[in-house]
């Protein structure tokens, strides 16, 4: 509870503090409700504190976005950093990095070692990141999966999207992680209460951060899922249904060698 009221109270803070500065800017109206738009986005990013830790979370939720967008962004969050420095707001001066990364196709498309990601402290961001790396899953799908769609016996887990269902095989690791996880009381959601997207995406970044793979996000971990099935020979349309795709059209990519 208190680090609830903590981070809701530093969320108050920041917002003032984003009034104050756009206060500053003699800038046209447009472009002070670009630069709202994005500190905002900031400020919902960021919880509990400004920290090397915060920003660099942040910085992977921008790898999401086109160039462009990432550099206004970062130029924003980089003028609102230096404000608050010199208003004595933040003890230390920290600035986002100015480069904006494009993984080039070849990166994308290149089976990387994730062993990593087995061995880190247990937790949700590890579970995601398992059930997507392993089984393919969407975080969507994570967060509506119930430990009635998990048999642990048969080794198989039930996955519904809309009014279609796919029955996916538990992969050792995952299933060995499920049955060191799984009490008496396991029942209902399998992260145990409803969440949001966006705070799963919070657990899986600093899930992979504190393994050493910053720059690994949902939708790489998903691709890498993909690589390592055809690298096993499954074909398309095996795969597309795998992935709950309505047809394997957008797998064509991944095939081309």
């Amino acid at each position: 509870m208190t680090l609830h009221m903590t981070i809701s109270s530093f969320q108050k803070q920041l917002t003032t503090q984003i009034t104050d500065f756009l206060a500053t800017k003699v800038i046209s109206e447009s472009s002070k409700q670009a630069y709202a738009y994005d500190l905002k986005q900031f400020a919902t990013s960021i919880s509990g504190q400004i920290d090397q830790t915060s920003l660099k979370l942040y910085e992977n939720q921008l790898k999401e976005w086109k160039p462009s967008v990432q550099k206004r962004k970062r130029s924003a969050v980089n003028q609102f950093l230096l404000y608050l420095y010199q208003k004595g707001e933040l003890e230390k001066f920290f600035k986002l990095s100015e480069t904006v990364t494009i993984p080039s196709q070849e990166d994308k498309l290149r089976i990387l070692d994730l062993s990593s990601l087995y061995e880190g402290r247990e937790g949700v961001g590890k579970l995601a990141c398992l059930l997507i790396l392993e089984l393919g899953l969407l975080p969507s799908e994570i967060l509506e999966l119930d430990w009635a769609d998990i048999d642990l016996d048969f080794g198989v887990v039930t996955v519904a999207k809309g009014s279609t269902k796919r029955v996916l095989r538990l992969e050792a690791d995952v299933k060995q992680y499920l049955l060191a996880i799984k009490d008496v009381n396991s029942q209902g959601l399998l992260l145990g209460k409803v969440y949001t997207r966006q705070w799963l995406y919070k657990q899986i970044q600093t899930y992979v951060s504190d393994c050493g793979l910053s720059n690994v996000t949902a939708q790489v971990l998903r691709q890498q899922f993909i690589l390592r099935q055809i690298e096993k020979g499954t074909g398309a349309f095996e795969l597309a249904r795998l992935l709950g795709l309505k047809s394997p059209v957008t797998l064509e990519k991944y095939y081309k060698t």
